[in-house]
């Protein structure tokens, strides 16, 4: 039995390290989610701009890929800033969304495990960064209940965010600043 065991292992380690090893083909359907999920960045940024007032003009506006942030743009004082966006969304209720089902559903406020695994995230940019967490309908967690969630771990973790910014629900607040 246990050499039957090992055997396996040895055998999905060797299809891991032959898949490894081999170029993977990048799907249509996945170049078309990554190029709709930057568009909707973009959508979300604009709002978040036109709500927060900021000098930024919207043809400055770019979308980056990984391991930049998100978003690279610039303010009119202080020069180039880039943005990392981040969705409040709950997994469970996004997956009954998208599957338009009726079904009992339990969620939890997915709030302190988002913000605690983008806070150790590392980008590559010369640009000061800024975090924009928004919600977009995927999450029942109200506002009031976001904000005092992701405070302590802002004030808490070592990360490279000059500013944390949640576009919600019933507006736009200015979570977390350097200064």
């Amino acid at each position: 039995m246990l050499r039957r065991l090992r055997r396996a292992n040895t055998r999905l380690e060797w299809k891991a390290l032959r898949a490894s090893a081999q170029p993977r083909a990048v799907s249509r359907k996945s170049m078309t989610t990554e190029h709709s999920k930057g568009e909707r960045e973009v959508e979300i940024f604009l709002r978040f701009l036109e709500a927060s007032q900021l000098p930024i003009e919207n043809s400055t506006v770019e979308k980056r890929n990984p391991p930049e942030p998100d978003i690279l743009c610039t303010h009119k004082s202080e020069g180039e800033i880039a943005f990392e966006l981040v969705e409040m969304c709950d997994p469970h209720l996004a997956k009954s969304i998208a599957n338009a089902s009726d079904i009992y559903l339990r969620t939890s406020d997915p709030s302190a495990y988002i913000i605690s695994k983008k806070l150790r995230k590392k980008y590559k940019t010369d640009a000061p960064i800024e975090l924009l967490c928004y919600t977009d309908g995927r999450i029942i967690t109200p506002d009031d209940v976001i904000l005092p969630t992701i405070k302590p771990y802002l004030r808490s973790w070592h990360h490279t965010f000059q500013r944390v910014w949640l576009l919600g629900r019933k507006g736009l607040y200015t979570v977390w600043d350097i200064e």
